[in-house]
């Protein structure tokens, strides 16, 4: 049995965590706990604000740092869901990874570079490709199972994602990015409860083959109790 804490920037990811990621990796002796803040949601205590709000890398390094020393059993895992949208850019090794050409490939470089910079074999970084709302754009209509969209909204939306080969490949635009897109098209998304109901309607099947990213990062966790890193 291997017990894993997550450490999340946002309450959208949070909640997927609790509703999809808690059971599912409880069948494979993989325990997660509740996950827990970083950034300024993790400072604002009593007041939680919208949205990922890790403004820097140092918030993020010292809770790591700090959650790493209170559970030092070898039978804890940590891991961290940020997006790779907006991410600060004093994360360690940033201009390198943006350099590259797909996001994939700079959420790959950011991971090795975090995971270097924190130093212990337990932590498993990981970077949502380019952000949580990609998962929801692997399969635009169910949207309409929480929204009335119109037909030439859903329409159009599809044809957007249709035009990537991945949703993760939707991009890093401040106009393009998945949440931006969504929201131009079904006014009054709400990203903290529609995004992860959303996520768990589709299903972890139809995410990981969509999303291959997020596919690897799951099958790492599955892979814990069973020697896995």
């Amino acid at each position: 049995m291997k017990r894993l804490y997550m450490t999340v920037e946002g309450q959208t990811e949070a909640a997927f965590a609790t509703s999809v990621l808690i059971p599912h990796l409880a069948n494979f002796n993989v325990f997660l706990t509740h996950p827990r803040f970083t950034g300024l949601h993790r400072r604002r205590r009593g007041r939680i604000p919208q949205g990922g709000l890790l403004h820097t890398f140092g918030h993020a390094f010292a809770d790591m740092r700090t959650w790493l020393k209170e559970d030092q059993s070898p039978e804890a895992r940590f891991t961290m869901m940020v997006d790779l949208y907006s991410l600060p850019n004093d994360f360690p090794g940033y201009d390198e990874a943006m350099a590259k050409f797909t996001g994939g490939e700079q959420a790959e470089a950011l991971e090795l570079s975090l995971a270097d910079e924190i130093g212990d074999d337990r932590f498993i970084p990981y970077l949502q490709v380019h952000e949580y709302e990609a998962l929801v754009l692997v399969d635009p209509p169910r949207i309409t199972t929480l929204y009335d969209v119109p037909s030439a909204e859903l329409q159009a939306l599809c044809q957007e994602c249709d035009a990537f080969n991945t949703p993760e490949d939707i991009n890093h635009g401040q106009h393009s990015h998945p949440k931006y897109r969504i929201g131009q098209h079904v006014p009054g998304y709400d990203e903290n409860v529609a995004g992860p109901l959303l996520a768990e309607d589709i299903g972890l099947p139809t995410l990981r083959e969509k999303c291959q990213h997020f596919g690897n990062w799951l099958t790492r966790l599955e892979q814990l109790d069973a020697g896995g890193l």
